[in-house]
């Protein structure tokens, strides 16, 4: 059974046990309207701002600073060759964005662009949507950029859209190489499962033309992002990267790459860590690099829910304070806070996805307070940089850009947090 299947009509028994899992009542029959639309507990769990001040100390004066805030950008809006040899000519994963449905009542979906769908290579809508985020605050995109062995895939909205943008010096830019497995969710089964598509693989001398690339195309840019003087590099998967060599063999490649950079004569490069957690973030500093972050702190919640269950935000937001202080604890260099939109991949793996549910503009502002007390926790010479995930993931349910049912209203949060 399909995904589709699954939205148009009644899901499996899996589905349904993983239902009841969540919130409902074992042995409930599987249809929308046998579902609850609020789970118990989810008015209780809301992210108020007493519940802020219980994790963080308000009474104490933020210092005054300019905080640089960096979206991640996920460029996938647009006709991608590497998805139309699969799915055919002109296909996006917009698709997967009309065939989501609301699976429980309340569930706001399908949630689309509120200016419509839209072709991000074209520099006239890059312009549309650099001016939206400079004025309510965002500092940085923080581009996800596809490499497997020389194959790139939907490096047009960075290329043909967001450096041709007549705008464009509105954004810093910056990489995150997602060096990850690429499978296929565009459906995946009712079941999560999905089918791997391409591998990533990394070779030192695959490494080099990633760097050799980078600083012909992007690195000579002179909005391209830098923390303290370096040109940020950032790196998705560690665990990926370990998968094919050990650390300090890493480490070396990493110092090659440096090297390469300052020998063109552009400074220093400094590597980011752009989705560490609890396991690898000690190792951080051993292969190399200079900083650490999180793609969404919405990842152990998430890992927690059932297939086909539900936790609220308020959840979520509060979990996020303690976890970040964990991953600064355990991690030698850096670290910066993210904050998450939300989370639901329903669009893309349907009845079971894990989903993050009763999001809200108010309950994002809080969290972004927080990552300011928690970045003045980190002390006086820690650079003020928030991320936030993300400016467009719209199947996995984390968008900052206008939607319909939102609106602007979480830009305008943004704006607010670091702006007043």
């Amino acid at each position: 059974m399909n995904r589709r299947e699954v939205l148009i009509g009644c899901a499996g028994a899996s589905a349904a046990r993983a239902w009841a899992q969540s919130c409902g009542s074992a042995g409930a029959p599987l249809n929308y309207a046998s579902v609850s639309g609020v789970c118990p507990g989810d008015a209780e769990a809301y992210f108020t701002e007493e519940k802020l001040g219980q994790l963080v100390d308000m009474t104490k004066p933020l210092p005054k600073a300019k905080y640089e805030v960096v979206a991640y950008n996920y460029p996938c809006w647009h006709p991608c060759p590497w998805f139309e040899q699969y799915f055919g000519k002109g296909w996006t994963q917009f698709q997967s964005l009309r065939d989501s449905r609301p699976l429980y009542p309340g569930h706001l979906f399908p949630k689309y662009p509120l200016w419509g769908e839209y072709n991000e290579a074209e520099p006239q809508w890059a312009e549309r949507e650099i001016d939206a985020s400079a004025r309510h605050g965002i500092d940085v995109w923080m581009h996800c950029w596809y490499w497997q062995e020389g194959t790139q895939r939907c490096q047009s909205q960075l290329e043909s859209g967001f450096l041709k943008a007549t705008n464009r010096q509105r954004l810093k830019f910056a990489l995150m190489w997602a060096n990850h497995d690429w499978s296929n969710n565009w459906p995946g089964a009712s079941d999560g499962s999905t089918a791997l598509m391409s591998r990533q693989r990394h070779s030192e001398e695959d490494m080099m033309r990633v760097i050799d690339y980078c600083i012909d195309h992007y690195f000579h840019q002179p909005n391209y992002w830098r923390i303290d003087g370096a040109l940020v590099f950032g790196v998705f998967s560690i665990a990926s990267l370990l998968r094919d060599m050990p650390a300090e063999r890493c480490r070396r490649i990493f110092e090659r790459m440096r090297d390469r950079v300052a020998k063109e004569g552009l400074g220093d490069l400094h590597l980011q860590a752009n989705n560490v957690n609890a396991t690898d973030v000690a190792k951080v500093k051993e292969l190399g690099f200079q900083s650490a972050t999180l793609y969404n702190t919405a990842g152990p919640v998430v890992a927690a829910i059932p297939p086909g269950g539900r936790a609220p935000y308020g959840k979520l937001a509060a979990q996020a304070i303690p976890y970040w202080r964990r991953l600064r604890e355990s991690c030698a260099v850096p670290f910066f806070p993210d904050c998450t939109v939300g989370w639901d991949n329903s669009p893309r793996i349907g009845a079971s996805a894990r989903m993050i549910t009763q999001r809200s503009p108010d309950q994002f502002e809080r969290l972004m307070i927080a990552a300011k007390y928690f970045l003045a926790e980190s002390g006086a010479s820690a650079p003020k940089i928030v991320f936030l995930s993300s400016w467009n993931e719209w199947t996995e349910d984390h968008v900052l850009a206008p939607d319909t049912v939102y609106g602007y209203s979480y830009l305008e949060a943004v704006r607010r947090a670091f702006r007043g």
